[in-house]
């Protein structure tokens, strides 16, 4: 699960780690008292408010000059700006042509920073721990940094049991040249805050981009993303209120309220299937021959029929499916519960789009007569590479 810039920020000052003075504003009639609170500044920063990266690189589809990120020099100005961004669409090289729809604007005040990092923490799945990421170079694209120079990109691995040690903080803080004690001490406490937060908060990623120290020589999280894993999610009712369904694709939201997991992506193939090594080879198989997949779907073992009519829903919903194929081998998912779902989802009607199915495991034949009496076209196959095959020639026929 994602949240804004501005709830990163909240939650960062709740674990002492310092960030920039800023109000958000979700309708025009907040701003004023917004602004009030903010108090006169030299100069405003106006971010709008999406779940994406490269905001200050996008554009509005709504006629607004400018990217997402934008500097102004008076009140009025940021005012407008702000009213102006509220209810636009920001386009990114991130979240598609359609780009996402603006619903919170946050206004900070401007801080010039004197120098700037990258820091971050996350997994490290290989060494199956913590991992912090420590750049002198912040404020760029660390994944074009990692591939070009990884050289300047400190990693330091993290104890799951004792957290990041004095001495780590030492490293990491003397390595991006940290060494006077009002900044090693802000370091610190900005470290602790961090890895606090993820390992407390079962965060996936949290990550300051820049870190900044200002002109009166203090450390300041001048942007910040943080990610959560949504397996921990039921342990934190905070972290879930702060769920904005409205940033994430309509089909992963509908998902996610039958506990079925879907991926949206930009194939043509919708994907019925369970487990998700069975999902990932599916996946694969499809490449193979050339094809894209439109979604990663995973029923999992203990769907029941209304949860697989709606995956089917779902994946019929979706503009660019040219077909749809269901490959389940089941154990506790019974051939005959994939079936009823299916033809429940249709509801009686017919399917417009060619469907392949392969069927094994508990109840297989049962769901294969069942599915081959209601949907006469369907085309049965026997494994993976007789799937791509029934594919490429449904493919053919539309």
């Amino acid at each position: 699960m994602k949240i804004h810039e501005y709830q990163a920020k909240e939650l960062l000052a709740s674990f002492s780690v310092p960030v920039e003075r800023g109000v958000v504003v979700r309708s025009a009639e907040e701003i004023g008292g917004a602004m009030g609170k903010l108090g006169e500044r030299a100069r405003y920063a106006v971010k709008a408010q999406i779940h994406s990266g490269g905001r200050g690189k996008g554009h509005f589809s709504g006629g607004l000059e400018g990217g997402g990120v934008q500097l102004v020099s008076s009140e009025k100005k940021a005012v407008d700006l702000a009213r102006r961004m509220l209810g636009n669409r920001l386009v990114t090289a991130q979240n598609g042509p359609d780009g996402s729809l603006v619903t919170a604007v946050y206004i900070a005040e401007v801080l010039e920073p004197q120098r700037q990092f990258y820091l971050s923490i996350l997994i490290d799945r290989a060494a199956q721990r913590p991992v912090v990421l420590a750049s002198r170079d912040g404020g760029v694209e660390i994944e074009a940094l990692a591939e070009e120079h990884p050289e300047k990109i400190l990693r330091e691995h993290i104890h799951p049991l004792f957290g990041p040690e004095a001495f780590q903080a030492r490293r990491i803080a003397f390595w991006l040249g940290l060494k006077d004690d009002v900044l090693w001490e802000d370091f610190q406490r900005t470290l602790a805050g961090i890895y606090r937060i993820f390992w407390e908060k079962n965060a996936s990623l949290v990550e300051i981009n820049p870190l900044i120290v200002t002109e009166e020589g203090r450390l300041c999280a001048l942007d910040a993303k943080i990610n959560f894993e949504d397996n921990g999610l039921p342990r934190h009712e905070d972290i879930r209120a702060l769920r904005d369904s409205a940033q994430e694709d309509e089909k992963e939201v509908r998902a996610s309220e039958f506990g079925l997991s879907y991926i949206a992506l930009d194939g043509t193939v919708g994907c019925l299937t369970n487990g998700a090594g069975l999902a990932m080879a599916t996946m694969d198989m499809l490449h193979s021959y050339g094809i894209r997949p439109a979604n990663f779907l995973d029923l999992g073992d203990n769907s029941g029929v209304d949860a697989i009519a709606e995956a089917v829903r779902i994946l019929l919903s979706d503009k660019n499916a040219r077909c749809l194929l269901v490959n389940i081998f089941g154990g506790a998912m019974r051939g005959d519960l994939v079936a009823d779902g299916i033809l429940k989802a249709l509801d009686g009607k017919g399917l417009s789009l060619p469907l392949v199915v392969r069927i094994e495991g508990a109840n297989a034949e049962l769901g294969r007569k069942t599915i081959a009496a209601a949907l006469p076209g369907t085309v049965f196959a026997d494994d993976l590479a007789a799937i791509g095959y029934a594919i490429k020639n449904a493919y053919e026929r539309t």
